[in-house]
C-alpha cells in the first residue's frame, strides 16, 4: 500500500490523465459534429463530395468512447480512493480516542472515563462513528487569554 508521500503524486497524475482525456474527448466531439454536419449536407444533396472519409466518423466515435470511458473509470477510482482514505482516517481517529470495534455487542463502542459504554455505530459505519464519538469526548478547555498588563 502506498504511503502518504506516494498518494498525492498518484492522485495528481490521475487528475492530469482525466483532464487530458476530457480535452481529447471534447475535441473529438467537435470533430465528429463537423463530420456529421458535412455528411448530412452530402446526403441531403446540398454538397457534392464523393470522397468523404466515412471512417473518420467511426474513428471519432471510437475515440470519444475510449477517452470518455477513461475519464469515467478514473473518476470512479478517485472516489473509491477518497472513500478508503476517509475510512482509514476515521478508524485512526476512533482508535486514538479510545473507541473499540467489538464483536459482541457488534460495532464501534466507546467506554467513557466514568465507565459508561456508548454505542457509536455498526462495524461498516466507521465515518459515522467517528462523528458520533466527538459528542462523548471530554471538552478541551480554551487557552487562557493573556491578561493585559497595567502600565506604571
Amino acid at each position: 500500500m502506498p504511503g502518504p508521500s506516494q498518494t498525492a503524486p498518484m492522485i495528481k497524475s490521475m487528475m492530469e490523465n482525466i483532464e487530458s482525456a476530457r480535452e481529447i474527448a471534447q475535441e473529438e466531439i467537435k470533430a465528429l459534429k463537423k463530420d456529421l454536419t458535412t455528411l448530412e449536407r452530402i446526403l441531403a444533396g446540398r454538397k457534392k463530395d464523393t470522397e468523404f472519409p466515412l471512417i473518420d466518423i467511426a474513428h471519432s466515435a471510437f475515440e470519444i468512447f475510449r477517452t470518455s470511458s477513461l475519464v469515467l473509470e478514473n473518476e470512479r477510482l478517485l472516489g473509491e480512493m477518497q472513500e478508503a482514505v476517509d475510512q482509514a482516517l476515521a478508524e485512526d481517529f476512533l482508535t486514538s480516542n479510545g473507541a473499540t470495534l467489538l464483536t459482541e455487542p457488534e460495532g464501534w463502542h466507546y467506554i467513557s472515563p466514568k465507565g459508561v459504554m456508548r454505542f457509536l455505530g455498526a462495524p461498516d459505519e466507521t465515518i459515522a462513528a467517528a462523528t458520533k464519538i466527538k459528542r462523548y469526548l471530554p471538552k478541551t478547555p480554551a487557552a487562557p487569554k493573556p491578561k493585559a498588563e497595567s502600565g506604571d
